[in-house]
């Protein structure tokens, strides 16, 4: 948990002042659960007669209430005052038990939905989503990466429109790293590793991450076998925990651990703690969400002001790739059966077009032309490292049955980290595992 002060509000004020180039994602729900005070509503009571969407948000991340309020404002007076949005906030886990419970009735009580993109496949399944298929016109098609959409798409149909681009990115100690002889960050994973034993000689503590029995376990593992040239799980669902990339990336997190180059509380450190060991000069290297850029040149929690910095992921020699790293991307989503699909996916495509997205400079847009504007770049120097992550980003697995896969993963994963199961036998329970899974939601 952040410090008390640390409220979402100055958590966002701040990194827009900063000039923070992205905010965080799913993990950043975790980051800040803790300290936000639970969902609410941020809208004023509507007119007689206005059409009302409801839109249901997450509470923790994306763009300030305050700066929503404003948007659906905006979005009234172009529907001369007729339409009226309601904005409701939840937290991560409150959101995805309320569009579980939303399909259950007719009318939804909801109309647009913010969703992370490993729900998708399971709301598509249970009929809950409304298909954005021919509601995305192919002039802006054409402006977006298409693994944006990619990630928001099951069976042949997009589901959500992309709205907050959350990605890994390694943070580094450019003090540390220098004083271990180097001058620039790792440019594979090889390096990476030659330099962490370097800065162990140096009497300092290399690495941290977040290894704790919870979903940034599972991120950081498909990040880390992203390095190695591979995913998880095939195009079918099928596990590949047994393949080289999988098996390479349990050997490496172990000899991480047993060569003494990450922090003795890693098996119970999530994103935050990461964030703050790193942020208090306590270790040289993190891999962390989004969030990470904004805090670490504010002294109010930074003891590494000017001396932190960002890079891309490095990969294995091997890849040919420059970078790897994983995505956290959250969207908007128009539910099935909403009363007012129209209005409803009208709000979705107004809340992430460029002309909003263009005023929003704390956020990594969606669109490429923005991503490629001087304005932001000039907001954020560092753009490019972070559009060269984006670029190299593997999703987490997407299945029907993601919430009990990652529930999977994470027990014998943590077992690697706990020292309890060996790199080849946590694999290999995992796998069976996950193949009885795949199995109970195929019959």
């Amino acid at each position: 948990m952040l410090p008390r002060h640390y409220t979402r509000r100055s958590f966002l004020d701040r990194g827009l002042r900063l000039g923070l180039g992205l905010t965080g994602g799913i993990t950043l729900a975790s980051l800040l659960d803790a300290c936000a005070t639970g969902s609410g509503g941020t809208s004023p009571t509507p007119p007689p007669g206005a059409t009302v969407i409801r839109a249901l948000l997450f509470d923790q991340v994306g763009y300030d209430p305050s700066v929503l309020q404003s948007l659906a404002n905006k979005f009234r007076m172009l529907h001369d005052n007729k339409v009226f949005v309601s904005i409701e906030t939840a937290h991560y886990r409150e959101l995805y038990e309320s569009i579980l419970a939303a399909g259950l009735t007719k009318p939804a009580p909801y109309d647009v939905v913010a969703l992370d993109q490993v729900w998708v496949p399971e709301f598509a399944n249970r009929k809950q989503l409304l298909s954005l298929k021919d509601q995305i016109p192919d002039d802006a098609r054409s402006d977006i990466m298409p693994s944006l959409l990619d990630a928001f798409a099951y069976k042949d149909t997009v589901w959500a429109m992309p709205h907050v681009l959350n990605i890994q990115s390694l943070y580094y100690n450019k003090s540390q790293l220098r004083a271990a002889g180097f001058n620039d960050p790792p440019a594979t994973l090889e390096d990476w590793y030659a330099q962490m034993l370097a800065l162990r000689g140096r009497g300092l503590v290399p690495y941290t991450d977040s290894w704790a029995q919870d979903e940034g376990l599972v991120s950081d593992f498909v990040r880390i076998a992203a390095e190695y040239g591979g995913d998880l799980f095939d195009a079918s669902g099928k596990p590949l925990l047994l393949q080289q990339p999988a098996q390479r990336a349990a050997t490496f997190m172990r000899q991480l651990i047993d060569d003494r180059l990450v922090r003795t509380d890693v098996a119970a450190s999530n994103e935050p703690d990461a964030m703050r060991a790193f942020l208090s000069g306590g270790v040289t290297f993190t891999t962390n969400w989004n969030f990470v850029w904004g805090a670490m040149n504010d002294s109010l929690y930074s003891q590494i002001v000017g001396q932190g910095s960002v890079a891309p992921i490095p990969a294995a020699a091997s890849t040919g790739k420059t970078a790897a790293s994983v995505s956290g991307f959250l969207g908007l989503s128009v539910l099935a059966n909403s009363a007012h699909q129209d209005l409803a996916v009208a709000w979705l495509r107004y809340l992430t077009s460029p002309e909003v997205q263009a005023q929003q400079t704390a956020e990594l847009p969606i669109w490429t032309s923005l991503q490629n504007s001087a304005d932001l770049r000039k907001a954020n120097p560092q753009i490019g490292v972070f559009l060269a992550n984006l670029a190299n980003a593997r999703p987490r697995p997407k299945l029907g049955h993601y919430v009990e896969s990652s529930s999977v993963l994470q027990r014998h994963l943590h077992d690697l980290v706990l020292g309890t199961a060996s790199p080849t036998a946590a694999m290999a329970q995992a796998q069976a595992d996950l193949l009885a899974l795949q199995a109970r939601f195929s019959s």
